[in-house]
């Protein structure tokens, strides 16, 4: 495990405006998703998503985006993967996007699949359910943040996945800058999270094929 992190606050800090950050990051991912089709490339995409978060009223991040396509999606946040990737017919990928709205924050992960690969697909509904039920189980039994993954480990391995922990073990988010008081994983805080602090991560990836999912939401 990590070391502590404290859940230290600016004094502008609104749990509001963090959730409406969070839609809002949402809402640009969705609409960026729909352009995004075979045929792009990473550096294409990328290019959308800053287009697309400019005319939101967004242009800045406070972490570089992560478009992940295809044998990319199974690489730690930050890794350089195969350069210029293009999505393929039958593909899968995903957007991690983190523009700062109104002095807070956005932080969302969703995955995608096009075609008509079973397994792609499956793969971004089991990680949207393992987000739910470790989200859950947050809210009902209020166990610690290392608890929280051993759970998401043992649930992933249920469903026939497998859980990365490198680089996608949660961490912290508030207003901006957040890094400059506190820093931490969820994986590494032996206390239970609080709600409008923390950014749940679920990154799966197949058994035996090159390719993941990955999942993160606000916990609220």
């Amino acid at each position: 495990m990590q070391g502590e992190c404290d859940e230290t606050v600016g004094p502008d800090f609104s749990p509001e405006l963090l959730e409406k950050a969070r839609d809002q990051t949402l809402a640009l991912i969705l609409e960026s998703a729909k352009m995004i089709r075979p045929g792009v490339s990473e550096t294409q995409a990328k290019a959308i998503v800053q287009e697309l978060q400019t005319k939101m009223g967004a242009p800045k991040s406070w972490h570089p985006p992560q478009i992940r396509f295809g044998k990319n999606t199974c690489l730690p946040f930050g890794v350089r993967g195969e350069e210029n990737k293009i999505l393929q017919e039958n593909d899968i990928f995903f957007l991690d996007l983190g523009p700062i709205f109104e002095g807070h924050e956005g932080d969302v992960g969703r995955p995608f699949s096009v075609g008509s690969d079973p397994e792609m697909k499956e793969c971004c509904e089991i990680a949207e359910k393992i987000w739910f039920e470790v989200r859950d189980h947050w809210k009902t039994y209020g166990v610690s943040g290392h608890a929280l993954y051993e759970f998401a480990k043992n649930r992933a391995g249920y469903h026939g996945w497998v859980l990365s922990l490198d680089k996608a073990d949660g961490h912290r988010i508030a207003d901006f800058p957040h890094a400059a008081r506190t820093r931490g994983s969820i994986e590494g805080f032996t206390q239970t999270p609080a709600s409008h602090r923390w950014i749940l991560e679920i990154q799966i990836r197949h058994k035996s094929r090159d390719f993941g999912a990955f999942y993160e939401d606000l916990l609220s």
